[in-house]
Order: C-alpha cells, then structure tokens, then sequence
C-alpha cells in the first residue's frame, strides 16, 4: 500500500477469476482526495426509541472451522486494507446468531466502503463493461415476438358485489411484497447500528409506508449461514465480510457482525441461544418469528452437511434445537420458530413432503408459528465440476440462454401442453405449484411466507432480471401468490454482483444524496403497496381476464369483501399500440374511475426511464429514495357503471372504482429524511424552489407556504421549510433464521 494513500473502491473487472483475494480491484488515490469525497457525510445523531421498533424474522446460522481472508473496508487518511487468517470456532446447526433490521429515524455516518471478489461473467466477446453487475445498462435480449393468432384486444370484466367473492384469497397486508436484504449488505444498505441510518433507505421506506402501511423486510440469505456475532469489529465497524470457505453457488461472503447491527451479546458455542436470550428482552411482543433452517435441503451441496444428509435428519436436528430454547429458562417465547423453508432446486425435497412424510408439524408444530418457503422459478448457477470448481455460462451462449429466458417470462401463464421448463416460470404455475402448502397453511392456522426470491437465483440475469419485464413479472407474481394463500413475498437483493436488485447504495464513497440506484424491480413492490392499501382487511383475487388469456393478468382488490381496486397487467410489447387492450369494468353504479399507470420508455427491455403515475426514482446513481416529478393519475368516464380502461403494451394499470386514492401527493405528506449533513449552519444543500414545490416529500400547504422562501434541508432554527426533519420510526419485525434472517416493518 502506498504511503498516504487509502484504498477506495472501483468494482473489479469483468473475468476475475473466482475467489482470487488477489484480484480485488483497488486503486491507490491521495488520502486527502478520498477526504473530499467523503466529508459532507458526517451526519446527525437522531433519537431513537427501541420501543417503537418491531422484528419480523431472525435467522439461526451455523459453520464449520474455516481459514479465511479479511477485508477491511477501506477508511479515508488510513491504511485499511489488510488480509489474516483465523480459524472460526466449531458450530453445530444448534449454534445461532442473529441478523436484525432496526429502521428508525435518521441521520447516517461514514462513507464507507467494503471491498471483496467475486466471479464476474462476461456476456460476449468484446464487452467492454467494466463494473458491478448492478450497474450494467447493456441490454443483450430482444423483444419477444408477438403471439399468433392475436388475442383479443377488447373484453368485459364482470365484479363481484355479492360480499362474498369466491376468487379471493386471504387477508393480506399492503407490505404483502416485501424485500429479502443479504445480511452482508445490511450495513451498506440500512445503516451500521440502530442510530444511524441511512436516509435514502428510509426514504424508500417511507413511500411504501404511506401507500401500504408497514413495509417488510427481511434480513438473511446465504451470507447469514456462517455469520458470526461478536463484540466488536475495527474502527467501529457492525459488518465484516469474509472469503471463506466452503461457498454457496452464489459465492456469497461470509460475515462477523456486532450489536450494530443486533442488540445482543456474544454468542459462544455449543448452544449458541445467547442471541434469543439478549434480544427478547429489546424487542418484547415485537419479535414474532425465529426462522430456523435456510434451505437445509442444500446444505449437502454447500458442504454443511454430509451427502447423507435427508430430511430425517434435518427434522430431527430442528426438533433438537427446539428443545434446547425449551429447556432455556432465559428464553421466554417457545412458540415463534419458522420452517421448514426449503429451496426445492432439484434435491428431491419439498416443504410439504417435510410435512406430509416425515412428521415435521407433528414433532415441532406447537413450536413452529410461520410456514416458510424459499424458491425461485430458475437459476444462473455455476455447473459445479471436480475439485470444486466451477463451469459457468458465459459469451453467446448466455446471450441466447438469457433471450429464451426472456420470452418464457414473458407470460402470466401457459397452456399444460407447453414444455414443465417454461410453465415453471410463469406466476400462476408457480402459486399453484404451492396449492398444498396453502392449504395445509390454512388448516394449521399459520402464515405462508414465500421468504426469499426473484426471477432467478445465483444474481439473475443481465437484461431480464434488472428490465421493466421483471418489474410487471414480480407485480404479478406477487398478486398471484396473494390470491392463492400466502400472507408475504420476499423480492432478495444481492449486492452489487446481482442484477435483480430493486435498489443499491453507491459502491463508492460519495458526498452527494443523489447517488442510489432504484432499479426496476423496486416499482413492483411499489405499486403492490398501492394496489393493495392498508386498510387492513384487503383480499387479492384473480379475474383471470380475456378468458385467462396467458399474456394478460388482472387483480381485484376486496376491501370488507367490496372490490374497490383493479391492476390490470399487459405484457404483449407492441410499439404500434396494435397490441393495447381495453378492459370494460363493470362495476355497481360506479360513474368515474381513476387510473395510474406503470410504465416504461422501451417496453420490456427498458432499464431506466420507468415510471408509475408520471413519477420516478431515475437511473443508476440519481436517487435520493424520493420520487420525482408530478404525480398523475388519469380520470375514465363510466357509463351504465361500465369503466373502459386501455392498458398500453406492455405496462400496468391501477383502477381506482373510488374516491380513495391511496396516496394523493397532492394533499398527503410523506415522511422524508434528510440526506445531508449539517457542515455548515444552514443551506448545507439548496434546491432549486420550483423543483421543491412539486415534490412529495411535503404536502401541499407546506409547499404553498414555501413559494416565497429558498429551499434547504438544514436550518439552525428548525423550521425546515421541506419537511425534511429526522423523525422516530417505530418498525415491526419478524426473524427467520438457518438459524438467521430478518424480517422487519416500518409502521
């Protein structure tokens, strides 16, 4: 390391080779240069009240005796960089720890940044791309062709009014689509500890929060299987992230992770239960679920467990676990662990078989309050070779790989006679793949919970998992699944090497707000919020519109058994309007409807540029986690309570049959957190007034008293002017854990 340099993060190039700490891409800058990028981002300490804040899932987590390499993150004016080997003490699936999610109010400190490898693959010969996978604007897939003969265009879509819909599933919340984090990302993502967060994650929060109530989120993933918890990391760090062997097909890193980021004590082996002892006392009724167990039937193929290792044994290994938070006097709450949580990739191995076949609710069910399930509807996973190596599918072969893909996404469902390999993949094979765990949810009385997925596993994939497809095939699969019996969906984010994120922090140090990525996917979990409400006694049901036609989808909205909402979904990509439908909704006696549409510049394939009521976050390094622009919402003449809805393709539609608009931003406010630091005694940021005005960070009577005043988010009075004050957030939480994952709401 050159003297008086740090390491600052540039991600690494394409081609580097798997697992090779020595390829990690750093570049050596002046240390007062790295002090320039980061020296607005002291931030104000806010208050904060754990009282108000909830826990949803917690993840258990186990490892076995491993030498690693560390990263340290890279600080400004230090030399931080370094690499050790240490051995991880012996852990049995008994040993646990714990992932949490503290959303509150706040203020964010250190522009930091951690480095580690990963395997990058290069799409075809002659890409020139050079950086994480999250960024990349390449668009290697086309669009799908048209179907032949063309489905028609122009259909009636009959309500029901009775107050007893038969097409409805059960209550489900408006957070029902919520977002699986990687618990190594927790840190970048939410913030180091429970005082400081980052405000465009809270920002995000709070645009969900104020459609659809409390947001869920979830804190986990494979990153969690070998996290450790600890006292103390360096230079004050919650996260560590290390390589460590043996490794998911994901290549995830392994991390240490401090009270930062859990408020808990040390936990120590064999029995590692310190962590539920520590946090029953903090969260109280807040914590609603421990999650026992992430994918147990992969495990053999992560060298957890020996290849001998079935479904016998991982009951037996659950039932032993719970009778040890039994016997613990310590631990009050027996009855709040989740699973079986299977990934069903191909092992042989199902969550209802678990039930069904081996006894699972019959030896642990009193214990067990949350039916959890983890699936995704295909893969971009490494071909594993001998000696522990891995082929992966690279150049033109992914290309045309990723277009098939993209066309069999492309659909709502398809006819039995098609190919098990496409079927797989639209929403409505995969809810009713799950008809049995539904029911079986039903009859137990416990929530569904399909905890971790997206459009495909190992990162997805380069122009489909990150397009305006995967934002309309994740609206739908979301409302198909809240129509069939689950109570959450859970959309994972990666990091940076994954495409489907639905938002990013910066992989860099930066002094400037507007540099998170709000990427396509996001805008489904946006619009569920909305579709959906927070009434608090919403049913989803599905209209199967046009005959159940297999490029179309629609949603009903019940609300006390009276539909009040419809999305309407249209996936057909026709420049030419050829392809737009309309929908004639009959309704009783409704005279006006509103509509507010999902939408995007290049139809499917668009990166950027989507946008849901004339609103948008931007592209890769604009957002603040607030949305821009007017908010629009179109106004439809019905006619004999017939409203005539035309639903572009491709976009979405979101019918509103009343006066409840969800979310007006013209008269709601929203709650906004302030992405500056106070370094100087007021205007630390202007913004320009006109832009100001129509933003929905304040609700009209403040944007109206602040015509003839400037703009600034710091004020040594605190009378900040565009409500943009630190404010307590109290969030709900449920944890689930192999042992270990989060899930957390911000009510």
């Amino acid at each position: 390391m050159v003297k008086n340099s740090v390491a600052c993060l540039l991600p690494p190039k394409r081609g580097t080779p798997q697992s090779s700490a020595e390829n990690a891409t750093l570049r050596q800058i002046p240390s007062s240069a790295c002090n320039v990028l980061a020296r607005d981002r002291r931030l104000k300490k806010s208050h904060i009240d754990l009282r108000t804040t909830h826990y949803l899932f917690f993840h258990f987590q186990y490892c076995a005796p491993h030498a690693f390499s560390t990263y340290n993150r890279s600080r400004c004016g230090s030399r931080s960089f370094s690499t050790q080997v240490k051995t991880t003490p012996a852990m049995r699936l008994s040993t646990t720890t714990l992932s949490l999610l503290i959303l509150v109010a706040v203020s964010i400190c250190g522009a930091e940044v951690k480095v580690y490898p990963l395997p990058v693959q290069l799409p075809i010969p002659g890409y020139t791309y050079h950086g994480w996978q999250a960024y990349d604007s390449n668009q290697t897939c086309t669009t799908p062709p048209l179907p032949t003969p063309k489905p028609t265009v122009d259909f009636i879509i009959q309500l029901d009014y009775t107050g007893q819909p038969t097409d409805a599933g059960i209550v489900v919340p408006g957070s029902f689509l919520g977002i699986s984090i990687e618990m190594s990302l927790a840190e970048a993502l939410i913030g180091p500890n429970a005082s400081w967060v980052w405000p465009q994650f809270l920002n995000l929060m709070s645009n969900l929060k104020e459609r659809g109530g409390s947001p869920v989120l979830r804190l986990g993933g494979n990153s969690q299987e070998k996290a450790v918890l600890v006292d103390q990391l360096e230079h004050g760090h919650s996260i560590q992230r290390y390589t460590e062997g043996p490794s998911s097909f994901t290549n995830t890193p392994k991390v240490h992770f401090t009270r930062g980021i859990m408020q808990a004590m040390r936990a120590t082996a064999p029995a590692r239960l310190q962590i539920m002892e520590a946090t029953e006392p903090i969260l109280e009724d807040y914590l609603l679920t421990w999650h026992l167990g992430n994918e147990p039937d992969l495990y053999w193929r992560h060298d957890y467990r020996p290849e001998s290792y079935n479904q016998t044994d991982y009951v037996n290994e659950f039932a032993s676990i719970r009778d040890q938070i039994v016997d613990n006097p310590n631990i009050k709450n027996k009855n709040i662990l989740g699973g079986p949580a299977m990934c069903e990739c191909g092992t042989g191995w199902s969550n209802h078989q678990v039930i069904k076949d081996y006894g699972y609710l019959d030896r642990v069910g009193a214990n067990v309050n949350a039916l959890i399930i983890m699936h995704y509807p295909t893969d971009n996973c490494p071909i594993e070779l001998p000696g522990g190596k891995f082929n992966y599918t690279v150049g033109q072969e992914l290309v045309d790989k990723t277009r098939g893909l993209f066309n069999d996404f492309a659909r709502h469902s398809r006819p039995e006679t098609d190919p098990i390999e496409q079927r797989r993949l639209t929403p409505t094979y995969f809810a009713n793949n799950y008809a049995d765990m539904a029911e079986t949810a039903s009859l137990v009385n416990k929530p569904l919970i399909l905890l971790e997925t997206n459009t495909a596993s190992c990162n997805g994939y380069l122009g489909l998992s990150d397009a305006f497809l995967a934002t309309l095939w994740n609206l739908d699969l979301a409302m198909q699944l809240a129509s069939h019996g689950f109570t959450h969906m859970m959309m994972h984010l990666g990091g940076q090497q994954a495409y489907y994120n639905p938002f990013m922090s910066p992989p860099f140090n930066s002094s400037a707000p507007f540099m998170w990525t709000v990427a396509p996917p996001f805008y489904a979990i946006l619009v569920a919020s909305e579709f959906i409400g927070s009434n608090g006694n919403t049913r989803v049901g599905d209209l199967k519109i046009n005959e159940a036609n297999d490029f179309m989808a629609g949603y009903v909205l019940y609300e006390n058994n009276q539909p009040v909402r419809v999305l309407l979904i249209n996936y057909l990509d026709d420049p030419s309007e050829g392809h737009d439908y309309i929908a004639r909704i009959h309704t009783s006696g409704v005279q006006q409807a509103s509509v507010r549409y999902l939408e995007a510049p290049n139809g499917l394939l668009s990166k950027f540029g989507v946008h849901y009521a004339n609103q948008t976050f931007g592209g890769y390094f604009e957002s603040d986690g607030l949305l821009k622009g007017k908010q629009f919402t179109d106004t439809i003449q019905c006619e004999g309570g017939v409203c005539p809805v035309k639903v572009k393709g491709p976009s979405a539609a979101v019918v509103f049959l009343t006066s409840d608009l969800v979310f007006n931003a013209e008269v709601d406010s929203i709650q906004t957190y302030a992405t500056t630091a106070t370094t100087k005694m007021y205007n630390t940021a202007a913004v320009d007034p006109q832009i100001l005005f129509s933003s929905n960070g304040m609700n009209a009577q403040q944007r109206l008293a602040m015509q003839n005043h400037k703009a600034s988010t710091s004020n040594p009075l605190k009378n900040k002017k565009n409500g943009a004050i630190s404010m307590r957030i109290s969030a709900h939480a449920v944890g689930l854990c192999a042992i270990g994952i989060a899930l957390a709401v911000l009510s």
